[in-house]
């Protein structure tokens, strides 16, 4: 048998070894520099600004309001078109002006609902993270506990005790999911 060039370990030294490392992956410096998945070294004082500004609990709770609210009229539109349930009995048949108002008033209901919560889910939460310095599962318990139960509570102490499960089971199921 013949020994191949590969095969000979005999010139395998450490030195020899990091030297062949550094050629193809770098050196450790090049680590330490900044590249596509790390954040810049130096960032200029409006990119603060403006990181800072998008991290604030109300600008977080404004974009889930007006995301809530656009995604509500969505759906309004979307039900409404689905089952246009005309709300007054007459013996005249539908219009599509009669539709169309059936739509915007359910896109309108839906739109202020889903903004609402959207508003209470995402302030509490960001809310409950700057009080406890800990962003985790448990504020997203505690806050759909507290939004849940809070809705629930206009109609008794049984649903609102309900809707704090339903919310905070809810609201726990979906952050998880989200950073996982």
């Amino acid at each position: 048998m013949s020994k191949d060039k590969d095969d000979d370990w005999s010139e395998v030294t450490p030195v020899y070894l990091i030297d062949r490392i550094k050629s193809r992956v770098g050196s450790r410096e090049s680590l330490n520099k900044p590249g596509l998945l790390s954040k810049p070294i130096s960032v200029n004082p409006a990119e603060k600004k403006i990181e800072q500004i998008a991290e604030s609990c109300m600008f977080k709770a404004g974009m889930a309001t007006v995301i809530g609210g656009a995604m509500g009229v969505f759906f309004g539109v979307f039900t409404a078109a689905i089952d246009p349930n005309m709300t007054a009995i007459t013996d005249k048949p539908q219009t599509a002006r009669d539709v169309y108002r059936e739509m915007a008033s359910r896109s309108k209901s839906y739109g202020k609902s889903f903004a609402f919560l959207g508003l209470a889910l995402s302030g509490s939460e960001c809310l409950l993270e700057t009080y406890r310095a800990k962003s985790d599962l448990k504020n997203s318990l505690y806050s759909g506990c507290l939004v849940g139960g809070g809705m629930g509570l206009r109609a008794g102490l049984m649903p609102g005790c309900l809707g704090c499960a339903g919310f905070a089971a809810f609201s726990a199921a979906i952050d998880y999911y989200m950073k996982s």
